[in-house]
């Protein structure tokens, strides 16, 4: 017999002060109602703590994208202003009467830098003729056009635009393209 046995067997009436079966039936019922509550709130601990230890790997799972992604966010912060100065050196007129061979090397240099970026998720994004949007991209000045399909359109892009999936880390910074209808003055006569 087992300690929990025992205990359970101590707590019945010995046969000789036991005034009828039915004492020692109400007595087993109200031992296994208090066993029944007893398993019941092991049960809900249990599956609180399951719950618990779930919720807490989601959030430690969440909390580890989260940081990756300020990781790669801070990475590019630190070398998109490189990337800014070689585009600003492409527009230059220095730039375009350079030594070809020396353009070249340039170009390969930027180039690298614009692939490291991609390995870690980052895409350069030049919206050059596509319709305005400003959730991705900033204006920062309007000009004249003279065809209306490009009214409301990114006619140049000043400064490039950076995601890192779907997320925008810096909106590209473009020159949009506002339609005005020729104002033709009718003569009469």
């Amino acid at each position: 017999m087992n300690d929990t046995e025992e205990e359970f067997v101590s707590d019945l009436p010995d046969e000789a002060s036991a005034k009828s079966g039915e004492e020692v039936l109400k007595r087993l019922r109200e031992k296994l109602k208090k066993t029944v509550e007893e398993k019941q709130q092991y049960l809900e601990g249990w599956q609180r703590s399951r719950a618990d230890f779930a919720n807490y790997k989601r959030e430690m799972a969440e909390g580890h994208t989260d940081s990756t992604a300020r990781t790669k966010a801070e990475f590019a912060e630190a070398l998109i202003p490189a990337l800014d100065s070689f585009e600003m050196a492409f527009a230059s007129k220095w730039y375009a009467e350079a030594p070809p061979e020396w353009k070249g090397g340039v170009m390969s240099i930027y180039r690298e830098l614009v692939r490291s970026l991609e390995r870690f998720g980052i895409k350069l994004y030049n919206p050059l003729h596509e319709p305005f949007d400003p959730m991705k991209q900033e204006a920062v000045r309007q000009t004249a056009v003279l065809k209306k399909e490009e009214d409301h359109t990114v006619v140049s892009v000043e400064r490039s635009g950076y995601t890192i999936g779907d997320k925008i880390i810096r909106p590209a910074q473009v020159t949009i393209g506002k339609y005005e209808a020729p104002n033709i003055k009718s003569e009469t006569n």
